[in-house]
């Protein structure tokens, strides 16, 4: 068990935040179709003669975080499996396991952007198919520990 002394002497354990960066693909999902919405209508904008910049703009602006999250996944969840192996008499899963069955989505996000270079594709194409890929799995495994495990208290 890991655990710190606090300054009144006191023992608190210590929690993992890693599995806020699994729930935050599902989350990130739920905004990138909130997002189509929103290019939807900045598209109709060009008729104003400022469409394209926004559209443009909105793609980066939600690019650059969707390839973040999805390169950080499975060290999220190597580190999270890990903390629950550790910690956890009710949940023992195998953390480097864990983390390759969250790689897929890392492994298209690079697979097709090397495949959008070379054949001239948006760069948005590698990083909507890595992060739909990591989609599932991320519900998944969050389904598992709030099941096995619960879901950590919250600091706040």
């Amino acid at each position: 068990m890991s655990s710190e002394r606090t300054n009144r002497g006191r023992i608190r354990r210590r929690q993992s935040h890693h599995w806020y960066w699994v729930a935050a693909i599902p989350a990130g999902f739920l905004l990138w179709m909130l997002t189509l919405a929103w290019l939807a209508m900045a598209a109709s904008w060009e008729a104003f003669g400022f469409g394209a910049d926004v559209v443009n703009l909105s793609l980066v602006a939600l690019g650059v975080p969707f390839a973040f999250l999805t390169a950080y996944f499975p060290v999220a969840v190597y580190r999270d499996a890990d903390y629950v192996n550790r910690t956890s008499g009710q949940w023992a899963p195998n953390p480097m396991r864990q983390a390759l069955l969250a790689a897929p989505g890392l492994v298209v996000l690079v697979a097709v952007g090397v495949a959008a270079f070379v054949v001239g594709l948006p760069p948005t194409w590698p990083v909507v198919a890595g992060f739909a890929v990591s989609v599932p799995f991320a519900v998944y495994y969050l389904k598992e520990r709030r099941e096995r495990v619960g879901t950590p208290d919250v600091p706040w």
